[in-house]
């Protein structure tokens, strides 16, 4: 069984790594941004798109950002779902405003940066874009998934690891494995 979380970073995606990772499942979460690289070559080459990746069970933070980005939990969930029958895919979200202002100092302020750079815009238009960026890509997920109950919204501030674990449907999980971890200062 696989797990993907195919939200944004700076919504828990270590805090739902961890949460897989301490209750015995073989998580990567990021990995320096080549998790999104591999699966976009993956997908590219038309190569099942975790080749490389396949032992893992949870999958976290797809993304790289460098001088060009890259969401692979955006672009590529509907091909995870196909490739993969079975899985299961969360969507990790939280307040929008809480979301931009922890993604603004990410990284003391390099994040925003580099967004500045990729975009070719000021601060003001980077936000409006994360905004843009994150309204599509839950209208999208939520379109798609409607209804199936292999999906979980998961607001990191507000559920809790028994939502997670009745998601997943094993109650030998710990709840207690759920908590805030790499928390951005003043979030």
């Amino acid at each position: 069984m696989k797990v993907f979380q195919i939200g944004f970073n700076k919504c828990g995606t270590t805090s739902l790594s961890h949460f897989f990772l301490r209750n015995g499942y073989k998580s990567v979460h990021w990995d320096y941004g080549n998790l999104a690289l591999k699966i976009e070559e993956n997908f590219k080459s038309g190569r099942l798109l975790l080749e490389g990746y396949e032992q893992y069970n949870f999958y976290g933070d797809m993304e790289m950002v460098s001088s060009r980005y890259i969401y692979a939990f955006e672009k590529y969930y509907k091909q995870l779902d196909h490739q993969y029958p079975g899985s299961f895919f969360i969507l990790n979200n939280r307040p929008i405003e809480r979301w931009v202002e922890s993604r603004k100092r990410h990284g003391n302020g390099t994040y925003l940066e580099r967004f500045k750079k990729i975009y070719r815009c000021n601060e003001e238009e980077v936000i409006r874009r994360w905004e843009y960026e994150w309204y599509r890509h839950h209208s999208n997920v939520l379109k798609y998934f409607y209804g199936r109950d292999n999906f979980l919204l998961f607001n990191i501030e507000t559920d809790s690891g028994e939502k997670l674990i009745d998601f997943i449907g094993e109650p030998d999980l710990k709840a207690s494995y759920y908590r805030h971890t790499n928390k951005t200062e003043d979030q």
